[in-house]
């Protein structure tokens, strides 16, 4: 006879699961990981999991949703961490680049993987768009306060590609014989903000964005 959790006890055994989904994850790749070999780490049968998740799909669905939570954690941590704009933007790039160092899986789960619309839980799709408003928020602040100039969705999605790809070229090692990554991250922003900031200003561009360097 199965024994009846609590809600706490249910909570902490998927946050098991899903960390163990993540560790398997970052050794052996999306693809390679099943119910079967979490479970067998466990120490548990196959037939267990199922009480927890129905399907490897839906697992992957929950880990997604609570690292783009994560995600957004940081990025709010970083917003609320200065009044000053310029500042908050620096602070804002160097959460998301901290993130994607110490959380791999959990990043590559967020802008790697995807899922059809179709098949998202309600909780994914809200992780979702929290972890997006998280990117845009700050850029929409910059633009109504006339400190840039342009389409803040358009910007801030210009600037998290570049972002992107360094943190993507820096993962697969494939920056290791060219300038550093924080010159990157600094030659990056430079040349996006020549195309946005209000005015033709060049004052503290250097320090600017979700992509500027220490």
């Amino acid at each position: 006879m199965a024994v009846l959790l609590t809600e706490a006890q249910l909570f902490d055994v998927r946050d098991r699961i899903r960390s163990i989904a993540e560790r398997q994850i970052v050794s052996h790749g999306v693809n390679a990981v099943s119910l079967r070999s979490i479970a067998s780490e466990m120490g548990w049968t196959a037939a267990s999991l199922y009480r927890y998740f129905t399907s490897k799909a839906e697992l992957l669905d929950s880990v997604r949703a609570v690292a783009n939570d994560r995600f957004s954690s940081a990025i709010e941590a970083a917003y609320n961490s200065s009044s000053d704009l310029w500042q908050r933007s620096r602070a804002i790039g160097d959460a998301y680049v901290n993130f994607a160092e110490t959380e791999p899986a959990a990043y590559q789960l967020i802008f790697a993987y995807e899922q059809e619309d179709a098949h998202k839980s309600a909780q994914l799709k809200t992780a979702e768009y929290r972890s997006k408003k998280t990117l845009t928020t700050y850029v929409r602040d910059m633009v109504c306060e006339g400190l840039l100039e342009g389409d803040p969705e358009l910007i801030a999605h210009a600037w998290w590609a570049a972002m992107h790809g360094l943190v993507v070229l820096r993962m697969s090692g494939k920056l290791d014989d060219s300038p550093s990554f924080d010159v990157l991250r600094d030659a990056a922003v430079r040349m996006v903000m020549r195309g946005v900031r209000a005015g033709g200003r060049d004052d503290k561009v250097s320090v600017v964005v979700a992509i500027s360097a220490d």
